[in-house]
């Protein structure tokens, strides 16, 4: 048994590919992936997830989360009526100002999340 020199799961020692994430363990071949020699297995496990990432853009709510988010127009964006309209009401009380602040940081440092439960990463 060896480890694999990509993802360090045990592997056969005469394996040629990882059974786990598909790369090349020659030393003389490059350390490309080759698509073919994936099992269904080990595309779930390397893919990284971008069913989970949403279309919305993490810049355009930021700003939103900055400079309106006083009144929740940046929850608006994001698909989450509901929190916009409760911001939207309670802005004469201060508290939409200040959660929209928090959440203009939480969004800059890529943590923010749409309606679905995506994460928002793209700028």
């Amino acid at each position: 048994m060896k480890y694999c020199r990509n993802c360090g799961q045990q592997i056969d020692e005469n394996a040629n590919f990882c059974t786990f994430c598909g790369s090349k363990q020659n030393e003389e071949q490059n350390n490309n992936r080759n698509e073919s020699h994936f099992s269904d297995d080990a595309k779930s496990f390397c893919s990284t997830n971008s069913d989970n990432v949403s279309s919305k853009s993490r810049a355009l709510a930021a700003v939103l989360a900055y400079f309106f988010g006083w009144c929740g127009a940046h929850e608006f964006y994001l698909g989450k009526t509901g929190h916009g309209i409760l911001m939207a009401i309670f802005f004469w009380t201060g508290i939409p100002a200040i959660v929209g602040f928090i959440q203009f940081i939480i969004l800059i440092c890529g943590a923010g999340h749409d309606k679905e439960g995506k994460e928002v990463k793209k700028w």
